[in-house]
């Protein structure tokens, strides 16, 4: 009730504020249904569903945004941005979950602060890693070749600075830094471990740097990003330090439009991310057993990722595979002498359908197999858990 007033009365502000600046208020809304099959091979329970699911093709959303020249080149703005789910009309615990950033821009180029996504992912106007794969980061059913599901991505983060520079003959160079994620004593991914203050080692934070091309047929996406996570928590009023490794990724990839044909091709080296980051069967029916669980197993590798989209009767076939292999970081430091082997291959096909410049209609089909091997003192603890989907579903946006 309170988050429903305060969207009332963001709206009331709005209203009375859009003749001094360029307001907008705009969103999407994205349902469909689909069923999943899940072979959890002991690695939590099989499932077969059959469910209505929100934001399949995009994320369902309503925002706010709106400029105002400010003269002399310079330009300053907001993008005020809720996530929703549209077959519960329910929103997430925090309003304007996906963005909430204020950013003045001008001959210098862009720069913004506020809860930021990540250049690593989809839910914000800085993400670009969508860019190098034919499925973006959509979830298209939960276990399709999407970027979140083969690649470690970093969300959003509150208190971040962003930096994009000017258009340099096609080249965009960007810089982020989060201050901290959940500053205000909320739990953190450490278990019961409580957050500290911003900026401090009490509080994760997140760095990241990189580059885009675009120019013509040809596009290209080069990005550095850390996780700084946090080294000294609270349990029960105590402090506990922890010695902990922060994560790395390096995501190369890009495009080229035949215009018969769109390839794109994806790959990235990642350090000390959690499984749980990539999604897929892991993400969602992790084993746990008292406190170890498979989903906060940090690992160490790779992905690689081809697909393509084209033309066909009107709308757009896409297709997709993606092969990641990895195995669990620091397994001496936190396990004893036994550690963990992971791969995973997924594959999807699908057709996008537009009913008008607003409105698609889609339909995709994924597979995905799960590898976890234990070795050393976890040999012989293996699981193979594998998982299918077929959705369809549309999409409008306003």
């Amino acid at each position: 009730m309170k988050k429903t007033l305060a969207a009332v009365a963001v709206l009331g502000a709005f209203a009375g504020s859009a003749l001094a600046a360029d307001v907008q208020i705009y969103g999407i809304v994205d349902t469909g249904v689909g069923y999943n099959h899940v072979d959890a091979d002991g690695l939590g329970q099989d499932k077969d569903s059959f469910e209505m699911k929100s934001g399949q093709a995009s994320g369902s959303r309503f925002g706010f945004k709106g400029t105002e020249d400010l003269g002399n080149g310079l330009t300053v703005g907001f993008i005020l941005e809720d996530g929703i789910l549209s077959d519960t009309g329910v929103d997430d615990k925090v309003m304007f979950n996906r963005e909430s950033s204020l950013f003045i821009e001008g001959g210098f180029g862009k720069f913004a602060m506020g809860r930021i996504g990540s250049l690593n992912n989809g839910q914000s106007s800085w993400a670009k890693v969508g860019m190098i794969n034919a499925f973006g980061t959509s979830d298209w059913g939960g276990y399709s070749a999407q970027v979140g599901s083969i690649m470690a991505t970093a969300g959003q983060w509150d208190n971040m600075i962003a930096y994009q520079t000017p258009d340099f003959a096609g080249f965009k160079v960007y810089a982020q830094y989060s201050m901290g994620n959940q500053v205000d004593g909320t739990d953190d991914d450490y278990n019961d471990a409580k957050c500290g203050e911003e900026n401090e080692s009490t509080s994760d934070r997140y760095y990241a740097l990189g580059v885009t091309y675009n120019n013509g047929p040809l596009a290209g996406y080069f990005a550095i990003d850390s996780k700084n996570y946090a080294s000294v928590t609270t349990k029960g009023g105590d402090k506990v330090f922890k010695d902990v490794d922060d994560s790395l990724t390096v995501t190369l990839g890009g495009s080229y439009d035949f215009e018969v044909v769109k390839i794109y091709l994806g790959a990235q080296y990642f350090d000390e991310a959690k499984l749980s980051s990539l999604g897929g069967i892991v993400g969602k029916s992790p084993y746990t057993n008292g406190n170890f669980s498979t989903a906060n197993l940090k690992a160490t590798g790779y992905s690689v990722t081809i697909g393509a989209d084209a033309p066909l009767a009107g709308g757009k076939l896409m297709a997709a595979a993606a092969y990641v292999d990895g195995e669990q970081s620091d397994f001496e430091k936190d396990y004893g002498e036994g550690k963990y082997d992971f791969t995973r291959w997924v594959i999807s096909a699908g057709y996008d359908y537009p009913l008008s410049e607003r409105t698609n209609v889609y339909g995709v089909m994924s597979y995905m197999d799960d590898e976890i091997e234990g070795t050393g003192d976890n040999k012989g603890t293996d699981w193979n858990p594998s998982a299918y989907t077929f959705m369809v579903g549309m999409r409008h946006k306003f």
